[in-house]
């Protein structure tokens, strides 16, 4: 028997039943990123061992700041204002999935391990905007964030009764982590190098076509624009039908032909500005510049805390405070 009739299924004479392509980009397990490695150590916030009010009034400091990092990814208290490492952890990126698009370009996965503050509900959420508390976008909401997104059993279902073949959507989403860097402080490149885009700030993203959703009929309430377009089902179209559509698109995203007009990444047209960057690891990959920064998704204007919200916390931290002392000199006198 032939290696051609090995690998026929039925009457299907093509190759390869599903479109695919090689995957690329951080790999499945994700980017080289450790949450550990991004925290500020006790002694660059301030604390020290020593028995002087000093030293005691900043290891309260510093109970407070990592309780900040666990539980909002920003300062909730002005014990913590201006500390240093204060932010949600987590990198957003782009991962090439091997799928192909009807339009015949390669299909991207947008993942977002940056926490949105959604981790226990928008009615949650809108509660503590309603305190003047920042969104819970700290370490542990991320990781239950992140537990709601594995339990979520759509993508496997949708997977499992799908035909595998995509109908895509180009989008244009920042890229890296919370301050916008692409590496990890060992240098290591946290995302795929292809499409980079460099704003004159130093931020990045990069624009992909990834699967096309069909918009849920509830928005829910805060929910921003991406967050309700990702939650949409996923289109998926018969072979026959995906097989007719014309196949207008490199698998690099751009059209073959831009005389035909068409959207396509902002890369393919600006290939004349592209600069080359060098990272930390002495790396280099190529990045094209642009004016401004889009973010596509809205960012939740902060909101004034109520005095009573003030006196509140300003109570709860002096308490803390106060226990602190008691242990301390409890200890020295004995």
């Amino acid at each position: 028997m032939s290696s051609a009739s090995e690998t026929q299924m039925g009457n299907d004479k093509r190759a390869s039943v599903l479109p695919t392509s090689t995957a690329s980009g951080p790999g499945f397990l994700g980017p080289d990123y450790n949450p550990a490695d991004e925290m500020s150590a006790p002694a660059q916030i301030g604390v020290k061992r020593g028995d002087s009010l000093e030293s005691v009034v900043g290891a309260v400091k510093g109970v407070v700041y990592y309780t900040d990092m666990i539980g909002f990814g920003s300062s909730s208290t002005a014990f913590t204002n201006g500390m240093p490492g204060l932010k949600p952890l987590g990198v957003n990126y782009f991962l090439r999935t091997g799928a192909t698009c009807s339009n015949g370009a390669d299909m991207w996965e947008y993942v977002e391990t940056i926490p949105n503050g959604s981790a226990l509900g928008s009615n949650i959420q809108n509660a503590i905007a309603d305190m003047g508390l920042p969104q819970l976008r700290g370490m542990a909401p991320g990781i239950l964030e992140d537990a709601k997104a594995a339990l979520d059993p759509s993508p496997i279902l949708n997977a499992v009764a799908g035909s595998g073949y995509p109908q895509c959507r180009l989008m244009k989403l920042p890229v890296g982590d919370f301050d916008g860097r692409i590496t990890n402080r060992d240098g290591k490149l946290l995302v795929d190098p292809n499409g980079l885009l460099k704003t004159r700030d130093g931020r990045f993203f990069q624009e992909q076509w990834i699967q096309d959703r069909i918009a849920p009929p509830v928005r829910r309430s805060g929910e921003t624009d991406l967050a309700f377009f990702l939650r949409g089902k996923q289109v998926q179209l018969p072979y026959d039908e995906w097989n007719k559509q014309p196949k207008n698109y490199a698998t690099n995203g751009c059209l073959k032909d831009p005389s035909q007009g068409g959207a396509q990444p902002i890369f393919c047209a600006k290939q004349n500005t592209v600069t080359q960057i060098t990272l930390p690891d002495k790396s280099t990959v190529n990045a094209v510049g642009i004016d401004g920064f889009e973010d596509y998704m809205v960012r939740t204007s902060s909101v004034n805390r109520s005095e009573s919200t003030k006196k509140l916390i300003s109570l709860s931290v002096a308490t803390i405070a106060l226990m602190g002392l008691v242990a301390f000199w409890s200890v020295k006198k004995n």
